[in-house]
């Protein structure tokens, strides 16, 4: 499996700015490097309006770490994504695999 971890991936950590109307701005700040076995997966489309895009998809395993949420981002190949969902890769759990989508098409 180490062999296998060979993509660096940026976890990135959210800065939310809550503003005088109860709103609130969030940035994602740069945050940990880690090792991950990166694939792409089958694209999906994304319909915002009259528009049809297509966002990409891949599946990131890395080592367990108790600190990855839903909806965070991260970054690989200079694209952002967001973790849409989290598997365990194994019965001990020291692996799990982030399933994400591009962020902003």
């Amino acid at each position: 499996m180490i062999g296998a971890l060979r993509h660096k991936i940026e976890l990135l950590t959210e800065l939310r700015v809550v503003d005088d109307a109860g709103g609130a701005l969030v940035t994602w700040l740069p945050g940990s490097e880690l090792w991950a076995r990166v694939e792409r997966l089958t694209s999906t489309r994304d319909f915002a309006g009259d528009r049809n895009n297509r966002l990409m998809r891949i599946a990131a395993s890395i080592r367990y770490r108790a600190d990855v949420a839903l909806g965070q981002q991260l970054k690989f190949d200079n694209d952002n994504f967001e973790v849409v969902s989290i598997e365990s890769e194994d019965e001990q759990g020291r692996r799990i695999t982030l399933i994400c989508e591009e962020v902003g098409g």
